[in-house]
C-alpha cells in the first residue's frame, strides 16, 4: 500500500519556529545593509571624496583667478553635488571681461570653469591708469604691457571718471564694427552745455562730432553711413552729428 503523505506527521510547531527564524534573519539582514548604506554614506559625506578637490579655470586673458575664485565663493570644503553650476556660471559673467562662462563638475571632485572674454574693442587712460572697453559694453582695469597690445584699437582720450567712460562703453559696443575699424582716436571735446560731445578721428583724418548717448543710434549704418558719405562728399572733412541734422564742412583742422 502506497505511503500517502499527511502535513500532521511533521512536528507543526518545529516548522512554525523555522519560519520565524528566518523572517528574523532576513530582517536583520535587511536592517544591516541599511547601516551598512548610512554608514557608507556618512563617511562619504565627512570624507575628502565628497568635495571640491580642485578648481581649474580656462580662458582667462584679462581676468585673474582670484577674481574668479572670490565671486564664486566657492572652495575645497564644499560638497562638489551640492553646487549649483548654472549659478557660479552667472557669477563668473558678472566679471567685467568675461562673455560667458561653463562650469563642469568630475566624479572625483575637480571642478572646471570654461571662461570666453568678450573682445576687445577700444582703450582709455585716465589718471595714470589704462583701461579697456569690450564688445560686452564693459570697462576693465588692464595694465602698461597689456595696453601696449590694443595699440591698433580705437584710442578713447580726455575722460575724466570711469562713470563717463562706462557710460560710453555702453553706447560704442553697438556702433557697427566697419565703423569702428575706421576711427583711431575719441577724443571728448565738451563744450558749454554740451558736455558729452565727442570728437572722433578716423584713420583718413577725418573728423567725426558727436555726443555719446548717441553713438549707438547715430553711427549706425542706416544713419551715417560713413563709406557711403566719404565717397559721395570726398571733398569734406568733418561731419558734425547734431539730433537728426549731419553737418559737413571742409575744415580739415
Amino acid at each position: 500500500m502506497a505511503y500517502v503523505y499527511n502535513e500532521y506527521d511533521e512536528n507543526q510547531v518545529k516548522k512554525t519556529l523555522k519560519k520565524r527564524k528566518r523572517k528574523k534573519l532576513k530582517r536583520r539582514i535587511k536592517v544591516m545593509i541599511v547601516l551598512l548604506v548610512v554608514i557608507c554614506v556618512v563617511g562619504f559625506l565627512f570624507s575628502d571624496l565628497s568635495r571640491i578637490r580642485t578648481i581649474k579655470i580656462t580662458g582667462l586673458e584679462y581676468t585673474t583667478e582670484e577674481e574668479v575664485l572670490d565671486v564664486i565663493d566657492v572652495n575645497e570644503t564644499y560638497m562638489y553635488f551640492l553646487v549649483d553650476k548654472s549659478e557660479v556660471a552667472e557669477k563668473v559673467e558678472t566679471l567685467p571681461a568675461v562673455e560667458k562662462a561653463t562650469v563642469s563638475i568630475g566624479i572625483f571632485g575637480g571642478m572646471t570653469i570654461r571662461v570666453s572674454e568678450a573682445t576687445a574693442i577700444a582703450y582709455a587712460y585716465i589718471d595714470n591708469q589704462y583701461y579697456m572697453i569690450n564688445d560686452a559694453g564693459k570697462v576693465v582695469t588692464i595694465s602698461d604691457e597689456e595696453a601696449s597690445e590694443l595699440k591698433l584699437l580705437t584710442y578713447v582720450q580726455n575722460f575724466t571718471s570711469t562713470e563717463m567712460l562706462s557710460e560710453f562703453a555702453k553706447q560704442y559696443k553697438d556702433v557697427p564694427s566697419l565703423m569702428q575699424n575706421e576711427i583711431s582716436d575719441i577724443v571728448l571735446s565738451p563744450q558749454t552745455a554740451d558736455e558729452t560731445r565727442l570728437q572722433c578721428i578716423t584713420k583718413e583724418g577725418r573728423y567725426i562730432y558727436i555726443r555719446i548717448e548717441d553713438l549707438a543710434s547715430r553711427l549706425s549704418d542706416d544713419q551715417f553711413n560713413y563709406e557711403l558719405y566719404k565717397s559721395t562728399y570726398s571733398d569734406k572733412c568733418t561731419f558734425s552729428i547734431e539730433g537728426n541734422y549731419i553737418y559737413m564742412s571742409e575744415d580739415c583742422e
